[in-house]
């Protein structure tokens, strides 16, 4: 068996474990999993009515990678987002409720969606 085919059925079985507490949405399942075997930067942004999941998918990825930030909109700033990358380097940043988070703080997300650039100026 070839290294890529191994690796392709490593991944498949992880990955449909991953959401295995999660019943239904299997389109965004495939996404998730489309994004996590991608070498690229990808980004998603789950929109939806209340009790649709989201926050169990954020979970569920949060779990399955230690190399992973989940913060909660409520309580998240730009310098705690800041402070953490530069220290921790996650691969995966995971938000919810980023629709409460100020505008100021969501400019940082923006900028770093576009250039991948973490930068602080004291």
């Amino acid at each position: 068996m070839k290294f890529c085919d191994l690796f392709h059925k490593l991944i498949t079985t992880r990955s449909k474990e991953l959401f295995d507490k999660i019943i239904g949405y299997d389109h965004i399942k495939r996404l998730f999993r489309m994004a996590l075997e991608s070498d690229s930067a990808i980004h998603i942004l789950l929109t939806g009515a209340p009790a649709s999941a989201k926050t169990m998918f954020l979970i569920s990825l949060m779990q399955q990678s230690k190399d992973s930030y989940f913060a909660d909109g409520v309580s998240c700033t730009k310098a705690g987002m800041i402070d953490y990358m530069f220290e921790n380097k996650p691969r995966y940043l995971l938000f919810d409720e980023i629709d409460k988070i100020s505008p100021k703080d969501q400019a940082f997300l923006l900028n770093l969606m576009e250039t991948g650039i973490v930068s602080e100026t004291k």
